[in-house]
């Protein structure tokens, strides 16, 4: 028995099957939630009920707060519609025009970054337009391994999607891509996916990245850029050593280029020889340099102990609202 999921306040609606999670019914009807990891994870897809219920099919195995139990809330992500909803979901209007699509795709490009991470760049088959936010991800297939996510690292204006991928030690997919992937090697992606993106507002912005959780950092700071703005901008971009900062060069450009733009670089496990920069946990140094976080927007992205880590610092150490924490947990 289908149900009706209304949303307000756009009031916009959609039906969703038994056998569907809430999340998979909107995006077939092309409608955007709030998601992130889409297995109830991250909690990035907790949404307001304001009437009707959600049941889990694996409770045991998900993230769930008080006001989900209670049904105050639910994840949209792995939950299913027992009678007709009424969720709240402002994001929806932000995001229109963008629906999920699977493709053919051809890798045009791959370049070594550093040790392990390498930059793919694919071509979606002609005549997709494969329309996204920048900080959104994709899903990518390689023919003969299983399908795994991946930020994009590009606007949809440039053409061709890249991604970075890091080479995993245990990986069972990232070691053929970043070793033996080959140039014009057919894949399938899927996507966009996510609700990581920079809202439309005045506050400024601080932006916390570890490792790859560069990659959508760099998609929306080259919209950013495009688009003109004058919003403060800081950046704090967390690796082991230097070579985990692999487009260290590129964050000095942006920082030369635009005032309003701010870069600091942190290292953790190791200080490489010669370095002079901030060490330390990435979200530590911006506890230290913004004690009053009260009028910013966060966007976190990488490690999920670093995304964690700083929700939980700086809603409870700086005033953060915890409503402006947007992030993307590599779980």
């Amino acid at each position: 028995m289908a149900m009706t999921v209304q949303i307000e306040p756009a009031d916009k609606s959609f039906t969703v099957e038994a056998s569907q999670t809430i999340l998979e019914a909107a995006l077939e009807a092309g409608i955007t939630l709030k998601h992130s990891c889409r297995d109830g994870q991250c909690g990035e897809c907790r949404a307001p009920i304001l009437s009707g219920a959600v049941s889990y099919a694996d409770p045991d195995n998900i993230k769930l707060e008080q006001s989900d139990l209670e049904g105050k809330t639910g994840l949209m992500c792995v939950g299913h519609a027992t009678a007709d909803l009424v969720i709240e979901a402002p994001e929806v209007t932000e995001l229109e025009g963008i629906s999920v699509q699977k493709c053919a795709g051809r890798t045009m490009a791959k370049e070594a970054l550093s040790d392990d991470v390498a930059v793919l760049k694919i071509a979606p088959a002609p005549g997709i337009n494969f329309a996204f936010k920048p900080g959104q991800y994709l899903d990518l297939t390689v023919k003969g391994y299983d399908t795994r996510s991946y930020s994009m690292a590009s606007t949809d204006a440039e053409g061709l999607i890249e991604l970075h991928v890091r080479k995993m030690p245990d990986g069972a997919v990232s070691p053929f891509i970043v070793d033996e992937l080959k140039p014009k090697a057919m894949v399938t992606i899927e996507g966009p996916y996510g609700t990581f993106y920079v809202r439309d507002s005045e506050s400024p912005i601080i932006m916390v990245a570890s490792g790859t959780g560069f990659a959508p950092v760099k998609s929306m700071m080259m919209d950013l850029v495009a688009r003109g703005n004058t919003r403060p901008v800081a950046l704090y971009w967390g690796g082991r050593c230097q070579q985990d900062l692999y487009m260290d060069q590129l964050c000095q450009q942006w920082a030369e280029q635009n005032r309003w733009f701010s870069y600091i670089p942190v290292l953790s496990d190791s200080v490489d020889e010669g370095w002079n920069g901030r060490t330390g946990f990435v979200h530590q140094a911006v506890v230290d340099d913004i004690a009053d976080m009260s009028a910013y927007e966060v966007y976190a992205c990488g490690a999920p102990i670093v995304v964690s880590s700083a929700r939980r610092d700086f809603v409870e150490l700086c005033g953060l609202d915890p409503d402006r924490f947007y992030s993307d947990a590599f779980v």
